[in-house]
């Protein structure tokens, strides 16, 4: 399915993504895994408001929750990470293009490893930084960064993307 045809569906943005050409229906989030996503927003966007404060030199993007980002390319995909962290000055059109610096993904019990995978990867081709699969249920992070480790994080979102930020699992789970 191209972006364009993705568009013209009836059923909205809601409850739906495009990942490489591919429709992707969403279940309806639950209010456990709303909350946790609430709770990282609001701690992720006070620690960067706060650092953007303290450091005016380091330049940083916007936090949102559940917005829309565009990968143009064919197939084209169209993902919403649960929160994410836009690049500086990140270009716009009417969906920030490319992935954001940082998506944060809360992982469900419905979601299968083969897809996140595939969220992983596009993340990461089209410009992010990091990708994070948080696992409430286990109480920790997968950290993908484009190298060949994978980070296992069982206390905290942290990262050297934002010097100073540390927001402990048990503020969020």
């Amino acid at each position: 399915m191209s972006f364009a045809e993705f568009e013209q569906l009836d059923e909205g943005f809601e409850d739906i993504e495009l990942l490489n050409g591919e429709l992707i229906r969403m279940p309806f989030a639950q209010v456990s895994h709303m909350e946790t996503c609430e709770g990282l927003f609001k701690r992720l966007d006070s620690a960067v408001e706060h650092l953007r404060q303290a450091s005016p030199g380091v330049k940083l993007g916007k936090v949102h929750i559940e917005m829309g980002y565009r990968f143009p390319g064919k197939p084209g995909s169209w993902l919403k990470p649960d929160v994410g962290l836009t690049h500086p000055n990140q270009t716009i059109d009417r969906f920030y293009i490319g992935a954001p610096l940082i998506a944060f993904e809360v992982v469900s019990q419905s979601e299968r490893a083969v897809r996140l995978n595939e969220k992983v990867l596009a993340y990461l081709a089209n410009g992010a930084a990091e990708v994070w699969l948080i696992y409430p249920d286990q109480r920790n992070a997968l950290v993908y960064d484009g190298s060949a480790a994978v980070r296992n994080e069982t206390r905290s979102i942290h990262t050297s993307l934002l010097p100073g930020i540390d927001i402990p699992f048990g503020e969020i789970l």
